[in-house]
């Protein structure tokens, strides 16, 4: 009840510093965004930005980027400009290697973050991927401390948690056997799993992610039928044991091009929704996003109308043949919530149909006005004038990122035109000011927590699979919801962040409940989640589930993040206490005059009576 009342009473605030003028931007200012591009890098604003990751664990995200596909340069962030600087360097030049993806993580469980890189080898042959991971020590990498498959990939592979041991697992299929492979964290040991008829499509889409509400990672897989369909498969993970595929859905009839599927709580109902965009033609001159609830076979159109002023956009279809000039990049959407309304909103690569034209667009999430996506109650809506963003030409990749660490998702774009085989990084700052509020989440391992190796809480392990949702009340009293699952994607420039930014929309309530869920091993029936309430809007939650069967041991530590509603509220406190007092003053001065008023009407008359 406390906690209640004190979420109304910041609300009142919130609403008092609105009325007072200090509060909410026209609606021009709250989606505008500025280049802060020199300010995070200075001149080093070039390459493949391929992973983030807190490689230091100083509980702020580093980045993880390709030079000329055969370096890695680990960006830590700074206190100080430039904010990213240059300080790890892994080099494969000397095998002259094709590096196409990185995917930080503790695959060791020593609680360090390693780093794991695909590449194509020297005189390949073919485009089987190799893999080798770097092992972390101490905060760096030595390039001699590594371990490389015997095995090679024929796509980039899937990371997650198969085992429930909270070490990521490496999940493909390798060139041992048309079935996946397991490499299996920790003990590095291959195990065959799932009997799955169908081929592996490439490239793949695969998932790690809660499908039907309990709190425990399912595994999708994008496979392609013996007549040649594109379809999806859910492996429900029933008391830590993936034994068959309970739902299997095919594409769209009317797409042609498949792009990489997609996850997240798009209608806020506190379930995972799958996200496919495509194409109806090879070319991409008309093109769709659609959504599916898990375990459905209905799709509904969320946006079909890519034009705007007379010009048809359109994705950019993807291009096996890139390889090896190229990192390929497939039909992707990268979700985050710009506006903190608790809508996840997406970015997207469109070009124009003459193909003169590519770029990145914003894609809220906003209510339904069709019939069409009736059934869902949302849609997708393009902003096709975004300032900054719709400077930046030949983009090729763009993807949320929380910048500043303040809880406000901005962006990365990459666009070609620096050099052949490495892209321009531009940085913008989403200057989003209202009073709209969010919680920032992140689920560390657990596989120790006040007694890990070198005394370093390790913030920077990059887990695959936890799930969180929570529940909360909005401004009109009406019961919210909200879910996410953390690093459920790592292939192809998936860029998915080792954090949850959710969006609590206008409501300055505490959140009424938090809820964090982990996989589990085999033949446990018992769901490992945990349950935390009257959270804080505006603070970050880490959350260390050690040890990992004993879910009320879990611990979580909380960090508040001031936002300018908070400065702006108190200014208007301050303010309105300036007002009262100086109401105070003048009353207390004007009360004084009289008195002495009053004194010398007293003295005068007691010199008449006297004479």
């Amino acid at each position: 009840m406390a906690a209640a009342a004190a979420g109304r009473l910041l609300g009142t605030w919130a609403l008092l510093a609105q009325l007072l003028g200090l509060g909410l931007l026209g609606p021009d200012s709250a989606r505008a965004l500025h280049n802060v591009t020199a300010e995070l890098f200075g001149s080093e604003a070039w390459g493949t930005v391929a992973a983030f990751g807190d490689f230091n664990s100083d509980k702020q995200t580093d980045l993880f980027v390709l030079r000329e596909r055969n370096d890695l340069i680990i960006f830590l962030a700074d206190q100080k400009e430039p904010y990213f600087k240059p300080k790890v360097t892994l080099s494969m030049k000397n095998q002259s290697s094709l590096i196409t993806s990185v995917v930080p993580g503790d695959y060791d469980g020593d609680s360090q973050m390693d780093v794991l890189l695909t590449y194509l080898p020297q005189n390949h042959v073919n485009n089987e991927l190799l893999v080798v991971i770097f092992w972390g020590q101490n905060q760096t990498l030595n390039p001699r401390n590594k371990t490389v498959f015997n095995r090679t990939f024929y796509d980039e592979p899937l990371i997650m948690d198969f085992n429930g041991d909270l070490i990521p697992d490496v999940f493909g299929v390798t060139n041992v056997s048309s079935q996946p492979q397991i490499l299996i964290g920790g003990n590095l040991s291959w195990h065959p799993v799932l009997n799955i008829q169908s081929k592996m499509k490439i490239p793949h889409s695969h998932a790690f992610i809660d499908l039907n509400k309990d709190f425990t990672a399912d595994l999708f897989l994008t496979t392609v039928s013996r007549s040649n369909a594109v379809q999806f498969e859910i492996w429900e993970n029933k008391d830590g044991n993936y034994s068959s595929a309970t739902y299997t859905t095919e594409k769209p009839q009317n797409m042609k091009l498949v792009g990489q599927s997609a996850f997240a709580d798009f209608d806020g109902d506190g379930q995972t929704d799958h996200l496919l965009p495509g194409c109806e033609d090879e070319n991409c001159q008309k093109c769709a996003i659609y959504l599916s609830k898990p375990g459905s076979n209905q799709w509904i159109p969320v946006i079909q109308d890519f034009s705007y002023k007379g010009t048809v956009w359109g994705f950019v279809p993807f291009n096996h043949e890139q390889l090896p000039a190229e990192i390929p990049i497939p039909i992707t959407l990268h979700i985050g919530d710009y506006n903190m309304d608790g809508y996840p909103d997406a970015l997207a690569i469109l070009r124009n149909t003459s193909g003169s034209n590519q770029q990145a667009f914003l894609l809220e999430n906003v209510p339904c006005n069709n019939a069409s996506c009736e059934r869902a109650g949302r849609m997708f809506k393009v902003y096709w004038e975004l300032s900054d963003l719709n400077q930046i030409k030949d983009a090729v990749v763009a993807t949320f990122f929380d910048i500043y660490e303040d809880g406000i998702l901005d962006i990365i774009v990459l666009s070609k035109g620096y050099k052949k085989n490495d892209f321009a990084i531009h940085t913008l700052k989403n200057n989003f000011e209202a009073d709209a509020y969010f919680v920032k989440v992140i689920v560390l391992s657990g596989l120790c927590s006040n007694d890990c190796p070198h005394k370093i809480t390790p913030f920077g392990v990059n887990q695959p699979g936890p799930y969180i949702m929570y529940t909360a009340v909005d401004a009109n009293g009406y019961l919210k919801n909200g879910s996410a699952g953390q690093l459920s994607q790592s292939a192809h420039l998936a860029l998915q962040l080792p954090y949850n930014v959710l969006g609590l929309g206008r409501s300055a309530n505490f959140l009424d409940h938090l809820y964090v869920g982990i996989p589990r091993p085999l033949g446990e029936k018992a769901i490992r989640k945990q349950e935390w309430t009257a959270i804080i809007p505006n603070s970050q939650l880490i959350v260390i589930p050690y040890p990992h069967n004993v879910p009320r041991s879990w611990s979580a530590k909380l960090y508040l993040t001031p936002s300018n509603i908070v400065l702006l509220t108190a200014i208007a406190l301050i303010g309105v206490c300036v007002f009262i007092l100086a109401i105070i003053g003048i009353l207390h001065w004007q009360e004084k005059k009289a008195d002495d008023r009053e004194k010398r009407q007293e003295a005068h008359r007691f010199h008449f009576d006297a004479m």
